[in-house]
Protein backbone atom coordinates (compact mmCIF):
# COMPACT_ATOMS: atom_id res chain seq x y z
CA UNK A 1 0.00 0.00 0.00
CA UNK A 2 1.38 3.38 -1.05
CA UNK A 3 1.63 6.50 1.11
CA UNK A 4 -0.74 8.19 -1.38
CA UNK A 5 -3.33 5.50 -0.66
CA UNK A 6 -3.06 6.13 3.11
CA UNK A 7 -4.65 9.53 2.55
CA UNK A 8 -7.38 8.26 0.24
CA UNK A 9 -8.36 5.07 1.99
CA UNK A 10 -7.23 5.19 5.62
CA UNK A 11 -4.60 3.27 7.55
CA UNK A 12 -2.62 0.44 5.97
CA UNK A 13 -3.14 -1.70 9.06
CA UNK A 14 -6.91 -1.50 8.82
CA UNK A 15 -6.87 -2.31 5.12
CA UNK A 16 -4.51 -5.23 5.64
CA UNK A 17 -6.66 -6.67 8.42
CA UNK A 18 -9.82 -6.23 6.36
CA UNK A 19 -8.34 -7.92 3.33
CA UNK A 20 -6.87 -10.77 5.39
CA UNK A 21 -10.31 -11.47 6.88
CA UNK A 22 -11.88 -11.29 3.41
CA UNK A 23 -9.34 -13.82 2.11
CA UNK A 24 -9.92 -16.09 5.13
CA UNK A 25 -13.66 -16.07 4.50
CA UNK A 26 -13.13 -16.89 0.82
CA UNK A 27 -10.78 -19.77 1.57
CA UNK A 28 -13.22 -21.16 4.14
CA UNK A 29 -15.90 -21.07 1.45
CA UNK A 30 -13.68 -23.02 -0.94
CA UNK A 31 -12.76 -25.56 1.75
CA UNK A 32 -16.38 -26.25 2.62
CA UNK A 33 -17.75 -26.14 -0.93
CA UNK A 34 -16.53 -26.43 -4.48
CA UNK A 35 -16.24 -22.82 -5.65
CA UNK A 36 -14.62 -19.53 -4.73
CA UNK A 37 -15.33 -16.08 -6.17
CA UNK A 38 -13.34 -12.88 -6.54
CA UNK A 39 -13.84 -9.48 -8.14
CA UNK A 40 -11.00 -7.42 -9.57
CA UNK A 41 -11.13 -4.00 -11.22
CA UNK A 42 -8.43 -3.03 -13.72
CA UNK A 43 -7.77 0.64 -13.01
CA UNK A 44 -5.54 3.50 -14.09
CA UNK A 45 -3.94 5.09 -11.03
CA UNK A 46 -1.06 7.27 -9.87
CA UNK A 47 1.49 5.88 -7.43
CA UNK A 48 4.16 7.54 -5.32
CA UNK A 49 7.62 6.01 -5.58
CA UNK A 50 10.12 5.71 -2.72
CA UNK A 51 11.81 9.01 -3.71
CA UNK A 52 8.52 10.94 -3.80
CA UNK A 53 8.09 10.82 -7.57
CA UNK A 54 4.47 10.24 -8.62
CA UNK A 55 4.00 8.14 -11.76
CA UNK A 56 1.12 6.82 -13.81
CA UNK A 57 0.46 3.10 -13.33
CA UNK A 58 -2.24 0.47 -13.58
CA UNK A 59 -3.39 -2.07 -11.02
CA UNK A 60 -5.92 -4.74 -10.22
CA UNK A 61 -8.01 -3.51 -7.29
CA UNK A 62 -10.23 -5.49 -4.92
CA UNK A 63 -13.41 -3.36 -4.69
CA UNK A 64 -14.44 -4.21 -1.11
CA UNK A 65 -11.15 -3.53 0.68
CA UNK A 66 -9.71 -1.26 -2.06
CA UNK A 67 -6.47 -3.28 -1.86
CA UNK A 68 -4.16 -2.99 -4.87
CA UNK A 69 -2.83 -6.14 -6.55
CA UNK A 70 -4.28 -8.44 -3.87
CA UNK A 71 -3.02 -12.03 -3.54
CA UNK A 72 -5.71 -14.52 -4.54
CA UNK A 73 -5.66 -17.75 -2.50
CA UNK A 74 -7.67 -20.74 -3.67
CA UNK A 75 -7.89 -24.44 -2.87
CA UNK A 76 -6.82 -27.09 -5.38
CA UNK A 77 -9.77 -28.55 -7.26
CA UNK A 78 -12.13 -25.68 -6.49
CA UNK A 79 -13.91 -23.83 -9.26
CA UNK A 80 -12.53 -20.29 -9.40
CA UNK A 81 -14.78 -17.48 -10.64
CA UNK A 82 -13.28 -14.02 -11.14
CA UNK A 83 -15.43 -11.04 -12.13
CA UNK A 84 -13.19 -8.65 -14.05
CA UNK A 85 -14.11 -5.02 -14.64
CA UNK A 86 -11.99 -3.18 -17.22
CA UNK A 87 -11.90 0.48 -16.19
CA UNK A 88 -8.95 1.29 -18.47
CA UNK A 89 -9.07 2.84 -21.96
CA UNK A 90 -7.92 -0.25 -23.87
CA UNK A 91 -9.00 -3.90 -24.20
CA UNK A 92 -7.39 -6.07 -21.51
CA UNK A 93 -7.00 -9.80 -20.91
CA UNK A 94 -6.48 -11.46 -17.56
CA UNK A 95 -3.97 -14.34 -17.56
CA UNK A 96 -2.46 -16.76 -15.02
CA UNK A 97 0.95 -18.41 -15.42
CA UNK A 98 0.63 -22.14 -16.05
CA UNK A 99 -3.00 -21.90 -17.21
CA UNK A 100 -4.15 -22.00 -20.85
CA UNK A 101 -4.61 -18.52 -22.40
CA UNK A 102 -7.83 -19.76 -24.04
CA UNK A 103 -9.48 -19.72 -20.59
CA UNK A 104 -9.39 -15.93 -20.54
CA UNK A 105 -11.16 -13.67 -23.08
CA UNK A 106 -10.16 -10.16 -24.09
CA UNK A 107 -12.34 -7.64 -22.23
CA UNK A 108 -13.17 -4.42 -24.14
CA UNK A 109 -12.59 -1.07 -22.45
CA UNK A 110 -15.37 -0.25 -20.01
CA UNK A 111 -16.75 -3.80 -20.09
CA UNK A 112 -17.10 -6.61 -17.52
CA UNK A 113 -16.52 -10.35 -17.91
CA UNK A 114 -16.41 -13.35 -15.59
CA UNK A 115 -13.80 -16.05 -16.09
CA UNK A 116 -14.11 -19.53 -14.62
CA UNK A 117 -11.57 -22.32 -14.29
CA UNK A 118 -10.56 -25.14 -11.95
CA UNK A 119 -7.60 -24.55 -9.62
CA UNK A 120 -4.84 -26.99 -10.55
CA UNK A 121 -1.74 -28.20 -8.77
CA UNK A 122 -0.96 -26.55 -5.43
CA UNK A 123 1.72 -23.93 -5.87
CA UNK A 124 2.50 -20.29 -6.62
CA UNK A 125 1.48 -18.39 -9.77
CA UNK A 126 1.27 -14.84 -11.14
CA UNK A 127 -1.92 -13.34 -12.49
CA UNK A 128 -1.31 -10.53 -14.95
CA UNK A 129 -2.48 -8.76 -18.13
CA UNK A 130 -1.14 -9.83 -21.52
CA UNK A 131 -2.90 -8.17 -24.49
CA UNK A 132 0.35 -6.34 -25.38
CA UNK A 133 2.75 -9.00 -24.16
CA UNK A 134 4.53 -7.81 -21.02
CA UNK A 135 3.39 -4.18 -21.27
CA UNK A 136 0.35 -4.54 -19.00
CA UNK A 137 2.17 -6.21 -16.14
CA UNK A 138 5.20 -3.87 -16.47
CA UNK A 139 2.97 -0.90 -15.64
CA UNK A 140 1.39 -2.72 -12.68
CA UNK A 141 -1.33 -5.17 -13.76
CA UNK A 142 -0.18 -8.20 -11.80
CA UNK A 143 -0.66 -10.09 -8.53
CA UNK A 144 0.01 -13.42 -6.79
CA UNK A 145 -2.27 -16.42 -7.35
CA UNK A 146 -1.75 -19.07 -4.66
CA UNK A 147 -3.18 -22.60 -4.86
CA UNK A 148 -3.25 -24.41 -1.51
CA UNK A 149 -3.66 -28.19 -1.27
CA UNK A 150 -6.61 -28.49 1.11
CA UNK A 151 -6.61 -30.01 4.58
CA UNK A 152 -6.21 -33.66 3.58
CA UNK A 153 -2.84 -33.44 1.82
CA UNK A 154 0.06 -34.80 3.87
CA UNK A 155 3.35 -36.63 3.43
CA UNK A 156 3.30 -40.46 3.55
CA UNK A 157 4.38 -40.12 7.21
CA UNK A 158 1.40 -37.86 7.97
CA UNK A 159 3.07 -34.43 8.10
CA UNK A 160 1.14 -31.39 6.83
CA UNK A 161 2.62 -29.55 3.85
CA UNK A 162 1.63 -26.56 1.67
CA UNK A 163 1.62 -28.92 -1.34
CA UNK A 164 -0.56 -31.80 -2.49
CA UNK A 165 0.22 -35.45 -1.82
CA UNK A 166 0.03 -36.38 -5.51
CA UNK A 167 3.41 -35.53 -6.98
CA UNK A 168 5.03 -34.70 -3.63
CA UNK A 169 8.69 -35.72 -3.96
CA UNK A 170 10.57 -37.69 -1.27
CA UNK A 171 12.87 -34.69 -0.80
CA UNK A 172 9.96 -32.37 0.00
CA UNK A 173 8.37 -35.00 2.26
CA UNK A 174 11.62 -35.27 4.21
CA UNK A 175 11.70 -31.51 4.85
CA UNK A 176 8.19 -31.40 6.31
CA UNK A 177 8.60 -34.67 8.21
CA UNK A 178 11.64 -33.12 9.93
CA UNK A 179 9.59 -30.25 11.34
CA UNK A 180 9.12 -30.54 15.09
CA UNK A 181 12.53 -32.12 15.61
CA UNK A 182 16.18 -31.85 14.56
CA UNK A 183 16.90 -28.56 12.82
CA UNK A 184 13.23 -27.51 13.05
CA UNK A 185 12.23 -27.94 16.70
CA UNK A 186 9.47 -25.33 16.50
CA UNK A 187 6.68 -27.75 15.59
CA UNK A 188 5.00 -29.16 12.49
CA UNK A 189 3.97 -27.07 9.51
CA UNK A 190 0.74 -25.27 10.34
CA UNK A 191 -0.85 -23.34 7.45
CA UNK A 192 -3.18 -21.52 9.86
CA UNK A 193 -0.24 -19.51 11.28
CA UNK A 194 0.03 -16.49 8.95
CA UNK A 195 3.61 -15.69 9.93
CA UNK A 196 4.77 -19.01 8.44
CA UNK A 197 3.93 -17.87 4.88
CA UNK A 198 5.16 -14.76 3.04
CA UNK A 199 4.78 -13.48 -0.54
CA UNK A 200 7.62 -11.57 -2.20
CA UNK A 201 6.25 -10.41 -5.56
CA UNK A 202 9.06 -8.54 -7.29
CA UNK A 203 8.81 -6.07 -10.15
CA UNK A 204 10.69 -3.28 -11.92
CA UNK A 205 9.40 0.05 -13.22
CA UNK A 206 10.53 2.26 -16.11
CA UNK A 207 8.59 5.56 -15.80
CA UNK A 208 9.18 6.29 -19.51
CA UNK A 209 7.14 3.21 -20.47
CA UNK A 210 4.43 4.23 -18.01
CA UNK A 211 4.26 7.67 -19.65
CA UNK A 212 3.68 6.12 -23.08
CA UNK A 213 0.81 4.05 -21.65
CA UNK A 214 -0.56 7.14 -19.88
CA UNK A 215 -0.85 8.82 -23.29
CA UNK A 216 -2.89 5.77 -24.35
CA UNK A 217 -0.08 4.59 -26.56
CA UNK A 218 0.42 1.01 -27.64
CA UNK A 219 3.67 -0.49 -26.38
CA UNK A 220 5.59 -3.30 -28.09
CA UNK A 221 8.47 -3.96 -25.73
CA UNK A 222 10.29 -5.98 -28.40
CA UNK A 223 10.94 -2.79 -30.39
CA UNK A 224 14.19 -0.83 -29.74
CA UNK A 225 12.22 2.41 -29.29
CA UNK A 226 10.84 0.98 -26.05
CA UNK A 227 14.18 -0.11 -24.62
CA UNK A 228 13.47 -0.92 -20.97
CA UNK A 229 15.46 1.17 -18.46
CA UNK A 230 14.14 0.38 -14.96
CA UNK A 231 14.51 3.07 -12.31
CA UNK A 232 12.48 1.53 -9.47
CA UNK A 233 12.49 -2.00 -8.06
CA UNK A 234 9.76 -3.26 -5.76
CA UNK A 235 8.63 -6.08 -3.50
CA UNK A 236 4.82 -6.21 -3.24
CA UNK A 237 4.79 -2.71 -4.71
CA UNK A 238 7.16 -1.28 -2.08
CA UNK A 239 10.85 -0.32 -2.08
CA UNK A 240 13.68 0.43 0.33
CA UNK A 241 12.58 1.71 3.73
CA UNK A 242 8.94 0.87 2.99
CA UNK A 243 9.57 -2.76 2.02
CA UNK A 244 11.96 -3.23 4.96
CA UNK A 245 9.25 -2.22 7.44
CA UNK A 246 6.15 -3.81 5.93
CA UNK A 247 4.60 -6.48 8.18
CA UNK A 248 3.34 -8.47 5.18
CA UNK A 249 6.86 -8.71 3.70
CA UNK A 250 9.24 -9.15 6.67
CA UNK A 251 9.46 -12.78 7.91
CA UNK A 252 9.51 -13.00 11.71
CA UNK A 253 9.76 -16.14 13.82
CA UNK A 254 11.50 -18.18 16.48
CA UNK A 255 14.33 -20.67 16.14
CA UNK A 256 13.15 -23.81 14.38
CA UNK A 257 9.93 -22.32 12.96
CA UNK A 258 10.58 -22.17 9.20
CA UNK A 259 8.81 -19.64 7.00
CA UNK A 260 7.66 -20.46 3.47
CA UNK A 261 8.54 -17.54 1.18
CA UNK A 262 6.79 -17.51 -2.19
CA UNK A 263 9.10 -15.51 -4.48
CA UNK A 264 7.71 -14.31 -7.82
CA UNK A 265 8.98 -12.02 -10.57
CA UNK A 266 6.36 -9.98 -12.45
CA UNK A 267 8.90 -7.64 -14.04
CA UNK A 268 11.22 -7.70 -17.06
CA UNK A 269 14.53 -7.92 -15.16
CA UNK A 270 16.05 -11.12 -13.80
CA UNK A 271 16.54 -10.97 -10.04
CA UNK A 272 18.67 -12.95 -7.59
CA UNK A 273 17.40 -12.75 -3.99
CA UNK A 274 20.02 -13.32 -1.29
CA UNK A 275 19.33 -13.72 2.43
CA UNK A 276 21.94 -13.09 5.12
CA UNK A 277 22.10 -15.22 8.26
CA UNK A 278 20.53 -18.42 6.86
CA UNK A 279 20.50 -20.26 3.58
CA UNK A 280 17.08 -21.19 2.20
CA UNK A 281 15.81 -24.55 0.98
CA UNK A 282 14.53 -24.45 -2.62
CA UNK A 283 11.16 -26.23 -2.68
CA UNK A 284 9.56 -25.50 -6.06
CA UNK A 285 10.39 -24.23 -9.53
CA UNK A 286 8.57 -23.83 -12.87
CA UNK A 287 8.78 -25.87 -16.07
CA UNK A 288 8.99 -24.61 -19.66
CA UNK A 289 5.19 -24.25 -19.80
CA UNK A 290 5.14 -22.07 -16.68
CA UNK A 291 3.66 -24.78 -14.47
CA UNK A 292 4.71 -25.25 -10.86
CA UNK A 293 6.96 -28.29 -10.24
CA UNK A 294 8.10 -29.78 -6.94
CA UNK A 295 11.85 -30.14 -6.60
CA UNK A 296 13.23 -33.68 -6.51
CA UNK A 297 16.47 -32.47 -4.94
CA UNK A 298 16.08 -29.85 -2.20
CA UNK A 299 19.25 -27.77 -1.99
CA UNK A 300 20.34 -25.01 0.37
CA UNK A 301 20.60 -21.79 -1.62
CA UNK A 302 22.61 -18.70 -0.80
CA UNK A 303 21.16 -17.00 -3.90
CA UNK A 304 18.38 -18.13 -6.24
CA UNK A 305 17.63 -16.86 -9.74
CA UNK A 306 14.23 -15.43 -10.69
CA UNK A 307 13.84 -14.75 -14.44
CA UNK A 308 10.76 -12.82 -15.61
CA UNK A 309 7.45 -14.59 -14.79
CA UNK A 310 9.23 -17.28 -12.75
CA UNK A 311 8.23 -18.38 -9.25
CA UNK A 312 10.22 -20.26 -6.66
CA UNK A 313 9.03 -21.25 -3.20
CA UNK A 314 11.85 -21.31 -0.64
CA UNK A 315 11.93 -22.25 3.03
CA UNK A 316 13.73 -19.92 5.45
CA UNK A 317 14.73 -22.31 8.29
CA UNK A 318 15.09 -19.81 11.17
CA UNK A 319 18.08 -21.68 12.58
CA UNK A 320 21.27 -20.51 14.30
CA UNK A 321 23.21 -18.35 11.83
CA UNK A 322 26.42 -20.11 10.81
CA UNK A 323 28.63 -17.17 11.70
CA UNK A 324 27.68 -17.46 15.40
CA UNK A 325 29.89 -20.02 17.23
CA UNK A 326 28.03 -22.84 18.96
CA UNK A 327 29.62 -21.79 22.28
CA UNK A 328 28.03 -18.36 21.93
CA UNK A 329 24.55 -19.69 21.17
CA UNK A 330 22.02 -18.60 22.22
CA UNK A 331 23.34 -15.03 22.41
CA UNK A 332 23.99 -13.74 25.91
CA UNK A 333 24.87 -10.11 25.18
CA UNK A 334 23.27 -9.35 21.82
CA UNK A 335 19.60 -8.41 22.23
CA UNK A 336 16.80 -10.26 20.48
CA UNK A 337 15.50 -10.02 17.85
CA UNK A 338 18.40 -10.70 15.52
CA UNK A 339 17.92 -8.86 12.22
CA UNK A 340 19.40 -9.94 8.88
CA UNK A 341 18.98 -8.26 5.48
CA UNK A 342 17.65 -9.59 2.20
CA UNK A 343 18.72 -7.95 -1.02
CA UNK A 344 18.97 -8.82 -4.69
CA UNK A 345 22.43 -9.72 -6.00
CA UNK A 346 21.63 -8.06 -9.35
CA UNK A 347 23.02 -4.84 -7.96
CA UNK A 348 21.07 -2.35 -10.08
CA UNK A 349 17.95 -3.40 -8.15
CA UNK A 350 19.32 -1.99 -4.90
CA UNK A 351 18.90 1.61 -6.00
CA UNK A 352 16.02 3.92 -6.79
CA UNK A 353 16.01 6.51 -9.57
CA UNK A 354 19.49 5.62 -10.79
CA UNK A 355 21.53 5.74 -7.58
CA UNK A 356 19.62 6.16 -4.33
CA UNK A 357 20.93 3.28 -2.21
CA UNK A 358 19.48 1.23 -0.53
CA UNK A 359 16.02 2.24 -1.72
CA UNK A 360 15.36 -0.63 -4.11
CA UNK A 361 14.54 -4.32 -3.76
CA UNK A 362 15.51 -4.86 -0.13
CA UNK A 363 13.96 -6.04 3.13
CA UNK A 364 15.04 -8.09 6.17
CA UNK A 365 14.01 -10.98 8.41
CA UNK A 366 13.88 -11.24 12.21
CA UNK A 367 14.84 -14.09 14.53
CA UNK A 368 12.66 -13.27 17.54
CA UNK A 369 14.11 -15.60 20.15
CA UNK A 370 15.31 -19.15 20.98
CA UNK A 371 11.78 -20.57 21.20
CA UNK A 372 8.18 -19.41 21.35
CA UNK A 373 7.05 -18.52 24.90
CA UNK A 374 10.58 -18.20 26.36
CA UNK A 375 11.37 -14.78 27.80
CA UNK A 376 14.44 -13.10 26.30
Amino acid sequence: MRRRDFVAYGSAGALTAAFAKHQFDQQAEAQSGSSISFELHMEEIYEEMIDGEVIFAMAYREPITRALRPPLRVVRGSTVQIKLVNKTRRPRRFAVTGYAPSLFPVIPAGQTATVQFVAGQAGTHIYHEDTQGAAGRVVGLYGAFIVTPGAANKTPAGSATPYQSAGLTPALSAIFDEMGRGEFPGGKWDPSIPTRDRIWLMSSIDPAINKVVERDGGVDLSLPIYFFRPRYFTINGLSGYDSAHDEQIVPKGYVGEPCLIRTLNAGLCTHAPHIHGNHVFGLTDVDSAGRCVYNTNVLENDVWILPPLSRKDVLLPFKKPDEIPAAAWPPKEEPWPLLYPMHCHIEMSQTACGGQYPQGMVTHWELLGPSRGVAV
